[in-house]
This record gives structure tokens, sequence and C-alpha cells, in this order.
């Protein structure tokens, strides 16, 4: 299962991208004096905010396979967190922390999409964690 993004993160780096490669071509041709490297710059911060939507568009935030959640970091590493070992979930409004012996796994729901976000609370509900130690266990199933 993916866990999908917001349109709105995805529709904002997109619109970035566009606006400083359009910026940065203007500056190109537009200037002549010894600061051309700046419309460089501009090019090259538009390129990676398209990418980096390109690459949140195909992959999306998280992927949940076989009990193991992975998140997706376009500018780093992909990270991991088998739920088996998963021995306590805290959660508050802005950051849902996912701890194993091993490993730690912040979530920011606010990235999320809202169908998404209703089918990871299931999924992290169902944790097998006493409910002090699961923080979705307090939720009710009207989330459903």
């Amino acid at each position: 299962m993916k866990v999908r993004f917001k349109k709105r993160r995805q529709n904002t780096n997109l619109i970035f991208g566009i606006f400083w490669f359009v910026l940065g071509i203007l500056y190109l041709v537009f200037t002549d004096n010894n600061t051309f490297w700046i419309g460089y710059v501009h090019l090259v911060s538009g390129a990676l905010f398209m990418i980096q939507n390109f690459y949140d568009s195909r992959h999306q935030y998280l992927h949940i396979e076989n009990g193991v959640i992975q998140k997706n970091i376009f500018y780093g590493f992909s990270n991991k967190i088998n739920l088996d070992e998963v021995y306590e979930i805290n959660g508050t409004k802005s950051n849902y922390i996912l701890k194993s012996e091993a490993r730690k796994l912040s979530i920011d729901p606010s990235l999320i999409d809202e169908q998404s976000l209703i089918k990871l609370f299931q999924i992290l509900r169902q944790v097998d964690l006493p409910s002090e130690r699961n923080h979705f266990s307090k939720y009710k199933p009207e989330l459903e």
C-alpha cells in the first residue's frame, strides 16, 4: 500500500520548480554583468524542485508491504522499519514516531493525503502492542 502525499505539496513543488527555472532563464537572458552564475543557481534550484515533484509523484511518502513501513526520501536514504519489531508508537498532532530496538521512524501527518492517513491509522492501530505503548489504540473504529 502506498501512503500518498497531499496534492498541495506536489503542486507547490512543481510551481516553485517552474518559477525558479523561468527566473534563471530570464536572469541569464537579461543580465550582462559578472553575476551570471546566479542564473545557473536558479536553474539548478528549479530543476531540483521539479525532480523532487517527479520523485514524489512516482514513489509517494510511505510504502507499507509485508509488515514493513518504508519512508521514501529523495535527498537521502529510504528509512525502513518492520512493524513486528516496533515496541512503541508515540504520536502528536504534528509527528508520529515508531520505535524499534534498532531504528526510529518519524512520520509527518501534515504531508499525508486524508484517505491515506485514515488507512495508515488503521494499520498502526492493528500493531500488536499494549494500549499504553500504541498511540493509535486510543482511536475509535469510527475513523474507518
